[in-house]
């Protein structure tokens, strides 16, 4: 309750700190239904989430980014139930950004993942924490960017849980298709019980984008290996999509696949709907959408995996979700 007072008092701050400033305000609300089967046990919830944002341009150089939303750190989806108790809602998003050349820009705070990526490795829910400096040309096409984030503050073990890393890449136009290949560097260094765990992740990606017939078509490849493990240290994930939602009467469907090793990616950053959140899985996922009008949007998704934990479990789940986005 003490942390959504505080969110609600930052966010108030922010729009008195803006009033003369460009803000804008934009977020969602919706509905699920989630279906879980684990072996031979299946489990239905619907769940909920709202979310707003507040984006203030405080001058030509400096803009501010609050967000808060009801779920937890790798889900922003909450429960129905509990006797129509009240739900969490917590800070998410809290960070400045400062464009300190035409080509760079600097961001502290709370912030959305500072590297890019189109595999499941990485839970986009997830708002890490710390120091992000990016890089872009647009001229030459090169995007670049380096990170410091904080896991944890670990006072009593003498350092601290964070990780470090950097991303570089280049976006073109090769004979009509739209390319971009990226390499990052991840290094974490984790407490886990009473000793801290490390990974060195190598992550390799590329996407290739192309209109066909006035469809929007993408495909993307992406593996990542961690270089402290010496076993079940390979991830890899490919995928493709097929038109866009973004505005009323548009609709999307994609394919995915992902092969993870249960040393591989580290899952502090999973995405949480696929495979349960879990490292040690092989399976795909379907996924669609379709936008009734420019702010309802129904989404439907469908993964089948195998987890291996101690033993290979099929867990496989359904999401169906309705959101009004505003």
């Amino acid at each position: 309750m003490r942390k959504a007072i505080l969110a609600s008092v930052i966010l108030g701050s922010m729009f008195s700190l803006a009033q003369a400033a460009d803000v804008k305000i934009n977020g969602d609300v919706g509905i699920r239904y989630d279906s879980d089967e684990v072996g031979s046990v299946t489990s239905e919830r619907d769940r909920f989430r709202a979310k707003v944002q507040v984006s203030a341009t405080l001058d030509e150089k400096t803009s501010a980014v609050v967000g808060l939303t009801t779920g937890t750190t790798k889900s922003t989806w909450s429960d129905m139930g509990g006797q129509n108790s009240y739900k969490n809602v917590d800070l998410n998003l809290a960070y400045v950004e400062y464009a300190a050349a035409p080509f760079a820009k600097v961001t502290l705070g709370k912030m959305n993942t500072p590297w890019a990526s189109n595999a499941l490795f990485f839970d986009t829910d997830i708002k890490p924490e710390g120091a992000a400096v990016a890089l872009k040309s647009d001229k030459l096409g090169i995007f670049g960017s380096a990170f410091k984030l904080k896991l944890s503050e670990e006072a009593t073990a003498g350092k601290d849980s964070d990780l470090t890393g950097a991303q570089v890449g280049i976006a073109k136009n090769v004979a009509g298709l739209d390319v971009a290949v990226r390499a990052a560097l991840l290094n974490q260094d984790l407490k886990s019980g009473n000793v801290f765990v490390k990974n060195d992740l190598k992550l390799y990606g590329a996407d290739v984008s192309k209109s066909l017939a006035g469809i929007p078509v993408k495909v993307y490849y992406e593996q990542a290996k961690n270089d402290k493990s010496r076993t079940l240290n390979k991830a890899t994930a490919y995928g493709v999509t097929l038109g866009n939602a973004n505005k009323a009467g548009k609709w999307e469907a994609g394919y995915i696949h992902q092969k993870v090793e249960a040393n591989s990616v580290s899952t502090v950053w999973t995405d949480s709907d696929f495979a349960d959140g879990n490292a040690g899985h092989d399976g795909y996922g379907i996924r669609g959408a379709y936008a009734v009008t420019n702010n309802w949007k129904v989404r439907a998704s469908y993964y089948d995996t195998d987890v291996t934990a101690v033993h290979k479990v099929a867990y496989k789940r359904t999401l169906v979700d309705l959101v009004y986005t505003f």
